[in-house]
């Protein structure tokens, strides 16, 4: 997929300038405007290099990136040998104050050593052009924050229930559909509260959007929770493997009205208050058919999502500061978001509903809404909440849909059916 995304065969056009992915990437203009030093670089790709959490936020991602950090990484390993500092870092990479101290001590490296230090620059300039996933760390960053748990958001949901929702009687400009499955009540369903929570504080005018959420489950297990929180929900029986193209396509054709655009949104972003009404401003282009909204997905940890969430959603800000959060920053990352006028949506079929367990589904919508239409890539920043990772790759080994040809879909035999994902009959729905 890296190369795919590298190469660019789906003419996606980009609204960013400049050669470097460090020299664009919004993140860290946003949070670090002074840019980052040599030292606490290295000690990012030190991190990216050891910490297991890295691979396991993308597999593709990783095995293109790996290198490029063994590549910065090595000659300052070699240089300090056994040194306590590095060490630490290597045992535990998500621990900050080793983290800091390594700076120092590479740092102190540089100084004694021009040339190293020469020599590292470069490569961490190249490496920054070539990585998927960057490493990120706000300078206000905290580890000792409060978690803030399942529990703590049904109190601010049941606060939001006696907020009136948009009326049914007037057809929405925006229809913003999500997608959940969560059969245990852990980290996705609190990130979905999140999401709805944030949601509701837009300054995009109310009865000009909807949100409709759709269940994957065996029984509609948190459609009490759910539904006060949106305009529609929808449960669909679901077994095995998700699959989020089937539900995203039934939420897309079960929502009544007709909606101009679509949001296709994971229930694991958190967004920001300008969120609706700066992507409804960017389809003023006539000849824009669908977007990106992000260059960037930053990939919190546990205690920056902690936090994100405390900042977005119980106090109130209208974004969740970048300088208070750490987390992984993968580049042009295809999933997450995506905006498209609702014509093309159906033009095209919808997402493929062969996809199922994760992994490329997200790139071939991507692909397919290319070829169909305009589609532009923005540089915003979207705030991924933490949450434990399902698998990636079969048992074997195997990408779960290598089997799958990319933009082979065409939607024909029809698609978002509550009888279930076209192909795969043993697997039945329910509408609510």
């Amino acid at each position: 997929m890296c190369v795919l995304r590298a190469t660019n065969p789906m003419r996606v056009r980009a609204t960013r300038s400049g050669d470097s992915t460090f020299a664009v990437a919004s993140a860290y203009l946003r949070a670090e405007p002074d840019g980052l030093g040599l030292a606490r670089r290295v000690a990012g790709y030190t991190v990216l290099a050891h910490d297991p959490a890295v691979p396991m936020v993308a597999a593709d991602y990783w095995i293109h990136s790996e290198p490029y950090y063994r590549g910065v990484v090595g000659p300052v390993a070699a240089a300090l040998g056994a040194d306590a500092a590095l060490a630490r870092l290597v045992a535990d990479p998500t621990d900050a104050p080793a983290e800091r101290r390594f700076e120092e001590r590479v740092a102190e490296l540089f100084a004694a050593d021009p040339r190293l230090a020469a020599l590292v620059r470069g490569r961490v300039d190249a490496a920054d052009d070539e990585v998927y996933i960057n490493y990120f760390r706000g300078t206000t960053h905290r580890h000792d924050v409060p978690v803030i748990g399942l529990e703590r958001l049904r109190t601010a949901a049941e606060q939001a229930r006696s907020e009136r929702t948009a009326s049914a009687d007037v057809d929405p400009e925006i229809l913003v559909v999500i997608p959940i499955s969560d059969r245990t009540g852990g980290g996705r369903l609190r990130n979905l509260l999140a999401c709805l929570l944030a949601l509701r504080d837009q300054s995009f005018p109310r009865h000009r959007y909807r949100v409709t959420v759709v269940e994957f489950d065996e029984r509609p297990r948190w459609r009490p929770l759910v539904e006060p929180l949106v305009d529609h929900y929808l449960h669909v029986e679901g077994h095995g493997l998700f699959n989020k193209s089937w539900v995203l396509n039934v939420g897309v054709r079960h929502t009544p009205g007709s909606p101009r655009l679509l949001c296709l949104l994971d229930a694991d972003i958190l967004v920001d208050r300008e969120f609706l009404e700066r992507n409804h401003a960017r389809f003023a282009d006539r000849e824009l058919d669908a977007q990106l909204p992000h260059t960037e997905m930053l990939s919190m940890d546990q205690p920056s999502s902690d936090r994100a969430i405390q900042e977005r959603c119980s106090a109130g800000t209208s974004e969740a500061p970048l300088t208070g959060v750490r987390g992984l920053l993968l580049r042009d990352c295809p999933g997450g978001c995506l905006w498209v006028r609702s014509e093309v949506f159906h033009r095209i079929g919808g997402l493929d509903e062969r996809y199922r367990g994760w992994g490329g589904e997200d790139e071939d919508m991507l692909y397919r809404t290319a070829m169909a239409g305009a589609l532009t890539q923005f540089d915003d920043v979207f705030l991924h909440l933490w949450h434990p990772r399902p698998a990636m790759r079969r048992e074997d080994g195997e990408p779960f849909n290598a089997h799958i040809t990319v933009g082979s879909w065409t939607g024909e035999r029809g698609y978002g059916e509550l009888s279930g994902p076209v192909g795969f009959s043993t697997i039945a729905a329910a509408g609510a």
